[in-house]
């Protein structure tokens, strides 16, 4: 059974209504509760109304009922020792592999339920065979927890899992950023233009320097006046300073989540005209990853996860690459628990903030959207002439292009 042929793992068990709902139960309790269903193996009871169950009914459930047991069993047995409250056994899905239990996830279950059950097995189980074994890594569903895995264990990973993973990294962040594009694009760079189409006629952008030298035939000498009757407009981000953005990311332990969009978001300013980006990742150490601004995938196999949130050390670093502060956007991307003196931190941004620096603070998010941060420090620094919000990629998209087309 398999998601392509839009099966149910459950349709085998539907033969009878009452062996679907006990069998639906026996997957729910494990085997441990086979002796309180009404349907056993080798026990077919009529329920006084729809008569017996046959019994090659029942075997055939029973069948199909096990293999679907037998890979939920080999991850979740493990709950009954982790609650220390029943002495876990070998189970029914003891003699699987890793593999032939991926396999199984797959063919039994729909996509959705697939990536619950490989997601509990990483981060619930530590069952981290499944980004260190090249097979494995090789077959995993490409989805952003697969990526977040990659991350949190490449340290552990050597020779071809390695490569194998930077393939998968490849794979996922491509997907996500063509999907971040499509919905970014527009507000950073507002409505798009025909190649070689006309500039808008507008007097902000009249070229004059054109227009003067088109119109000199017709200057009246008398009155000293030109007489235009055709105006020249050009566009007017051609003739723009660039803007930087420095986007200053925070790598603590509770980052990664926001530390997927932050690079992939890194390379999309990256790739914008009359822009250049520098990307700072820290902790208690201070990583300048500009080189790699515009590749998400090295900026995610380079990150290191963990350490503290020692932010004034960031701040100055960053602070030095600023040449031009009326034309430099500061994207602070952190959860603001911050190490060290608050005071002095908050004072540094009021300063960047009276030079002219548009700062943007951005909390960051869980892989629910939900924002995790220092909600007082959030509120300090926005009264120090910062933005600061939880801003989905879109919304920070729309903030920075409005800014960006002034």
């Amino acid at each position: 059974m398999t998601e392509e042929e839009g099966d149910d793992p459950f349709d085998a068990l539907a033969v009878d209504p009452r062996i679907d709902r006990a069998m639906r139960w026996r997957l729910l309790l494990g085997r441990h509760g086979t002796d309180a269903l009404p349907v056993q193996p080798g026990l077919g009871r009529p329920d006084g109304e729809g008569g017996g169950i046959r019994p090659r009914d029942l075997e055939s459930a029973l069948d199909a009922g096990q293999e679907i047991e037998k890979v939920l069993d080999f991850i979740y047995d493990r709950e009954f020792a982790k609650r220390s409250h029943r002495q876990a056994g070998k189970g029914s899905g003891s003699g699987l592999t890793i593999p032939a239990w991926l396999s199984g996830v797959r063919d039994l279950f729909p996509r959705e339920a697939a990536e619950v059950i490989e997601r509990d097995a990483l981060h619930r189980y530590g069952l981290t065979e499944l980004v260190t074994d090249p097979e494995i890594l090789s077959r995993a569903e490409p989805t952003t927890d697969l990526l977040k895995a990659i991350v949190q264990f490449k340290h552990l990973m050597k020779g071809p899992v390695l490569e194998i993973a930077r393939q998968r990294v490849r794979e996922i962040v491509d997907r996500i950023r063509a999907e971040l594009e499509t919905d970014c694009q527009p507000a950073l760079t507002g409505p798009a233009r025909p190649a070689g189409g006309p500039a808008k006629k507008s007097f902000r952008n009249v070229d004059w320097t054109r227009t003067i030298r088109r119109n000199l035939k017709n200057y009246d000498p008398e009155t000293q006046q030109l007489v235009a009757d055709r105006i020249d407009y050009r566009h007017r981000a051609q003739d723009r300073s660039r803007w930087r953005i420095v986007i200053s990311v925070d790598q603590s332990g509770s980052m990664t989540d926001s530390l997927i969009h932050a690079a992939v978001m890194a390379g999309i300013f990256a790739h914008l005209p009359a822009v250049s980006v520098n990307l700072v990742l820290w902790d208690h150490r201070i990583v300048d990853m500009t080189e790699h601004a515009g590749d998400p995938l090295e900026i995610l196999m380079g990150v290191q996860l963990g350490g503290g949130t020692d932010m004034l050390p960031a701040l100055q670093y960053c602070s030095a690459l600023v040449t031009e502060p009326a034309r430099t956007l500061f994207v602070l991307l952190s959860d603001f628990y911050v190490w060290g003196d608050r005071a002095e931190i908050l004072a540094h941004c009021e300063e960047l903030s009276a030079a002219g620096v548009r700062g943007i603070g951005l909390c960051a998010l869980d892989s629910g959207g939900t924002p995790i941060h220092d909600a007082q420090f959030a509120r300090e620094l926005a009264d120090r002439g910062w933005f600061v919000g939880a801003l989905t990629p879109r919304r920070l998209a729309e903030h920075v292009g409005r800014i960006l087309r002034g």
